[in-house]
């Protein structure tokens, strides 16, 4: 999916998806839920890629704040041909906007990855309560079979996003990336609840003041 860097006030920063891609996503999801094996392989390496032991996160921190200060220290430096500048701080109003941004994604994420084939009503309500548009009325489509699946697989799967980033936001739009740690216990696993891991991207439209989610996808 294409994310077009978007400003306050602009056109929404994503294309919308078309009816194939959203088919997809939701039949991905289906059978990702009986193929626990491979997938759990596969989702076990792709975190250790994301949060391995490189200490990446650790060298950025110290780049961008003094631990003794707590405050940006190395604004004025020269590094080469070019000097460090400390960038201004979001107003207010960007600010709420972000804040109100995550918090909705990081809920649609853990409403999504949530599922008990024995409270299979109560899972597919939380993801609706915060779907709009296409990905809503493709999920509500593919609710009936999904419950034929989690029910016949005996299906648990949960999971908790573990961190959350907006790639790119405007007043009426955003598209926000996630990663989450979980586990999915079904007849494949004999009852085991085995470790699944999963990084999503969400669209969300400003919906009346909510920030509802218009396409969810799994990426790589």
């Amino acid at each position: 999916m294409e994310v077009d860097a978007g400003g306050s006030g602009g056109e929404p920063v994503t294309r919308e998806p078309n009816e194939r891609t959203r088919t997809l996503n939701i039949v991905l999801y289906v059978v990702a839920l009986v193929c626990v094996a491979a997938v759990g392989l596969l989702g076990s390496k792709i975190w250790s890629e994301v949060d391995g032991s490189s200490g990446f996160w650790d060298h950025v921190g110290d780049v961008v704040t003094d631990p003794e200060q707590g405050t940006t220290s190395r604004a004025g430096e020269k590094l080469d041909d070019t000097r460090v500048e400390a960038l201004p701080l979001a107003n207010d109003a960007e600010q709420e906007r972000t804040a109100a941004v995550l918090e909705s994604a990081t809920k649609m994420a853990n409403a999504f990855l949530n599922l008990d084939y024995q409270k299979f009503d109560a899972s597919t309500e939380a993801v609706l309560a915060l779907a709009t548009g296409p990905f809503r009325n493709q999920y509500e489509k593919s609710a009936a079979n999904l419950r034929k699946v989690a029910t016949r697989a005996k299906s648990v799967q949960t999971g908790e996003v573990v961190w959350a980033g907006v790639v790119a936001a405007d007043e009426d739009s955003a598209t926000v990336i996630v990663a989450s740690s979980g586990s999915v216990s079904n007849t494949n696993t004999k009852g085991k609840a085995v470790p699944r891991n999963y990084r999503l991207q969400l669209d969300l439209a400003n919906v009346d003041g909510d920030w509802l989610t218009r396409d969810l996808q799994f990426v790589p």
